[in-house]
C-alpha cells in the first residue's frame, strides 16, 4: 500500500511539474484586451452578489461557475500582486487555471483506470492531456477558464458515473458534477453522449469485454433511459438557455445548412486529428473554407481518409470495443463545436479540450494492437513501449513551452495567427487590434514617429484583412474593419500631396465604406457600423455634388439606425437636394424634403454632440423660409 501511495504522489508531482511548460513562457503576462475586459477586469459580476452572478444575463453565456471562480481570484491576488513587480493580477488567474487543469488531467487518470486501462497506459493519457499544447489556448489565455473548468467537473462526473456503481449517491453526485461543468461552459453538452455510449457498451466491464453490450433495444435500455435522462434534461436546459442569451451571434450553418455543416466537419475533424498527433501548426485562429456542396472534391478527400482512419484503427486496436468508444468520444465531446448551431469561429484549439482523452485512447489502443502483432524474439516491444510514451510525452512538453510564449502578448498571439492562417480575416483583425492597442495605451510616452508607424501598421493590418481573406464575411469584425480602413483613408484624404492625391484617397475611402455599407453574408449583422458607412457614403456624395445619391445612402442610414447622427446626414442630403429639384422647377418634391429635414435637424436633442451643427443647419435660407 505505501508502495502505491508513493508511485502514485510521483506521478502527481511528475503531471504536475510537467504541465508548468503550459505557461512557462507567458506567466508573468498581464491581461489582452482579447475577451479579457470583458470577462474578467471590466465585468460587473466581479463585485456582485452570488445570486446577480447565477441569474442568465442576456447577450451573454452562461457560465456562473466560471464567474465565481474569477471572483475568487479577485479576492486572492488583485489586492496585492498589482503592487509588485508583476503590475498585475492575471499571473494569479493563469496559475489558478493551470491548477484546474492540472485537477481535469488527475480525474482523467482516474476515469481511464475506471475503464479498466491498464495504469501505464491511463497515466499516460493523463499526462499527454496535461501537457498538449492545445491546452495553451485554455491555460494561457485567463478568459478561457471556463474550458478547464468544464473539463474539470465534466470529467469528474465521468468518474462519478463509473465509481458509483451500485451506490446510492452515483446518479445525484454525477448530475450535481455535471450540472456544475454546464454552469462553466455549455461545451460540457458534449460530454452528454459519452455517457450514452458509455452504457450502450455496458459500462466499463463492457468495454474491457467481460460484460454483453447493450447496442439492440432491450429491457437493459429501461435502466439506461432513467440514469441518461436527468444528465440530458439538465444539457437541454442549458442549451435553451445559453441559445437565448446567443441568439444575437449564431449565423447560419458553413455552406448554408447543416447538411453542408456535417460536410465541412469532416476537413475539420482531420484537422483536428492531425493537429492533436502533431501539434506543430496551431493558431489561434483558423481559416475554413465552408463545402457548399456534395461535389466538393474535399468531401470524397476528407470522407474517405476518416473512414479509412477509423476502419484501420479499429482493426490495429487491442481492444475494437475501446477503440470504437474512443472514436465516439472524440465526434461526440466535440458535438457541441461541429457548427451544427455555428457562430463565426468554425475551429480553434480549445474546442478539442474534452476530447483529447477519447482521441489517446484510440492511439494507445493501435500501438498496444501494433505491440502485440509485431513482437518478435529479436526486440522486446514491451520493453520499448515506455521509451516511446516518454519521448512523445517531451516532445509535447517542448511544444507547449514554445506554444506557451506565444500567449504572452496579444500581439504575440495575432502576429503567430497570421503567419499561420493568412486568409484568415480574424487574425488581421487581432494583429490590427492590437496595434491600435498599444498605440492607445503608450498615447502619452510614444514620439508622433511612433505612433504614425503603429496607426500604419493598423491600418495595414485590417486592408490586407478585408482584401484578403475569404472568409472575410463570415465575421461582423469585417464590417469594422471596412468601416475604419475607410475613415483612415479620408483622414489622409485632409492632408493631401495634391488634388490628384486627395481624389485618389477619397475614392479608395469610397471603396472601403460601400464594403462595409454591404449587408454580410454569413455573418451576423451589425446595422450600426453599416449605419456609419452610409452615412459617410452620404457626406461624401453631397461633397461630390451628388445630392440624389447621398439621400438615398441617408434613407438607408435612418432605416438601419434611428439615430441623431444618421437624422442629421438625412436633413443635410435633403437640403441638398431640395435646392436641385427647385433649380429644376419641382417646387412640391422640394418642399416635402425640407419639412423631413426640418423635421429631422430640429429632433437633434440639446445634449447630442451634434446640436450645434444642427442649429447651424436650421439656419440655412432654404430651411429659414
Amino acid at each position: 500500500m505505501r508502495v502505491a501511495l508513493r508511485d502514485n504522489l510521483l506521478k502527481v508531482l511528475l503531471l504536475a511539474g510537467l504541465s508548468l511548460a503550459l505557461i512557462a513562457g507567458c506567466w508573468r503576462a498581464g491581461f489582452t484586451a482579447y475577451d479579457d475586459t470583458m470577462h474578467i477586469t471590466e465585468n460587473p459580476h466581479l463585485a456582485a452578489p452570488v445570486i446577480d452572478v447565477l441569474k442568465p444575463a442576456p447577450g451573454s453565456t452562461y457560465f456562473p461557475v466560471t464567474m465565481l471562480s474569477y471572483q475568487l481570484d479577485h479576492l486572492l491576488f488583485a489586492g496585492w500582486m498589482p503592487g509588485t513587480a508583476l503590475r498585475s493580477w492575471a499571473p494569479g488567474v493563469r496559475l489558478m487555471t493551470l491548477f484546474y487543469h492540472v485537477l481535469a488531467a488527475l480525474v482523467v487518470w482516474r476515469v481511464l483506470l475506471r475503464l479498466r486501462l491498464s495504469e501505464s497506459v491511463a497515466f499516460f493519457i493523463a499526462l499527454v492531456f496535461a501537457v498538449h499544447p492545445l491546452a495553451c489556448e485554455t491555460v494561457c489565455w485567463t478568459s478561457e477558464r471556463k474550458n478547464a473548468l468544464a473539463g474539470l467537473f465534466g470529467f469528474a462526473a465521468l468518474w462519478a458515473y463509473l465509481a458509483g456503481d451500485g451506490r446510492w449517491w452515483r446518479m445525484p453526485g454525477t448530475l450535481a458534477l455535471y450540472v456544475l461543468a454546464l454552469a462553466s461552459k455549455p461545451s460540457a453538452l458534449g460530454l452528454l453522449p459519452v455517457f450514452v455510449v458509455l452504457e450502450l457498451f455496458g459500462g466499463a466491464a463492457g468495454l474491457a469485454g467481460a460484460e454483453a453490450m447493450c447496442w439492440r433495444p432491450g429491457r437493459a435500455w429501461v435502466g439506461i433511459v432513467e440514469r441518461v435522462a436527468p444528465l440530458a434534461l439538465a444539457a437541454a436546459l442549458a442549451l435553451v438557455v445559453n441559445l437565448a442569451g446567443h441568439a444575437a451571434t449564431v449565423i447560419p450553418p458553413p455552406g448554408g445548412s447543416v447538411f453542408t455543416a456535417a460536410l465541412t466537419d469532416l476537413e475539420i475533424l482531420a484537422r483536428y486529428l492531425y493537429n492533436l498527433l502533431l501539434p506543430v501548426q496551431l493558431s489561434a485562429v483558423y481559416f475554413v473554407d465552408p463545402v457548399r456542396s456534395l461535389g466538393d472534391a474535399r468531401v470524397a478527400l476528407y470522407g474517405l481518409l476518416l473512414i479509412a482512419l477509423a476502419a484501420l484503427t479499429i482493426a490495429l486496436a487491442a481492444n475494437r470495443r475501446r477503440a470504437i468508444f474512443g472514436w465516439l468520444w472524440f465526434v461526440g465531446a466535440l458535438g457541441p463545436n461541429l457548427n451544427l448551431i455555428a457562430i463565426p469561429h468554425l475551429m480553434q484549439d480549445r474546442y478539442l479540450y474534452l476530447s483529447t482523452p477519447g482521441a489517446f485512447l484510440i492511439l494507445v489502443e493501435v500501438v498496444e494492437g501494433l505491440r502485440a502483432r509485431l513482437a518478435t524474439g529479436n526486440w522486446d516491444a514491451a520493453a520499448a513501449a515506455p521509451g516511446l510514451r516518454a519521448g512523445y510525452v517531451a516532445a509535447l512538453v517542448l511544444l507547449a513551452a514554445l506554444r506557451g510564449t506565444v500567449w504572452n502578448s496579444m500581439l504575440g498571439v495575432f502576429h503567430d495567427a497570421v503567419n499561420r492562417q493568412p486568409q484568415a480575416i480574424f487574425a488581421y483583425y487581432g494583429l490590427g487590434a492590437s496595434y491600435a492597442q498599444i498605440r492607445e495605451d503608450g498615447r502619452e510616452r510614444l514620439s508622433e514617429a511612433q505612433n504614425e508607424k503603429l496607426r500604419g501598421l493598423w491600418l495595414q493590418a485590417w486592408k490586407d484583412g478585408v482584401d484578403r481573406c475569404p472568409d472575410a464575411k463570415r465575421y461582423a469584425c469585417y464590417l469594422v474593419m471596412a468601416l475604419n480602413v475607410g475613415e483612415e483613408f479620408n483622414r489622409q484624404a485632409a492632408q493631401p500631396a495634391d488634388e490628384g492625391d486627395r481624389l485618389r484617397k477619397l475614392q479608395v475611402a469610397e471603396y472601403y465604406w460601400q464594403m462595409a455599407a454591404e449587408p454580410p453574408r454569413e455573418a451576423c449583422d451589425s446595422p450600426p457600423a453599416r449605419a456609419l458607412a452610409l452615412g459617410y457614403l452620404a457626406s461624401l456624395s453631397i461633397e461630390q455634388g451628388r445630392p440624389d445619391r447621398a439621400y438615398g445612402f441617408a434613407e438607408k442610414a435612418v432605416a438601419l439606425c434611428d439615430e441623431p447622427p444618421t437624422r442629421l446626414v438625412r436633413a443635410r442630403a435633403a437640403v441638398r437636394l431640395a435646392a436641385a429639384l427647385l433649380r429644376n422647377g419641382e417646387e412640391a418634391a422640394a418642399r416635402t424634403l425640407l419639412v423631413q429635414a426640418r423635421e429631422d435637424a430640429s429632433s437633434i436633442p440639446p445634449q447630442a454632440d451634434i446640436y450645434a451643427k444642427a442649429q447651424e443647419l436650421l439656419r440655412d435660407p432654404l430651411l429659414a423660409q
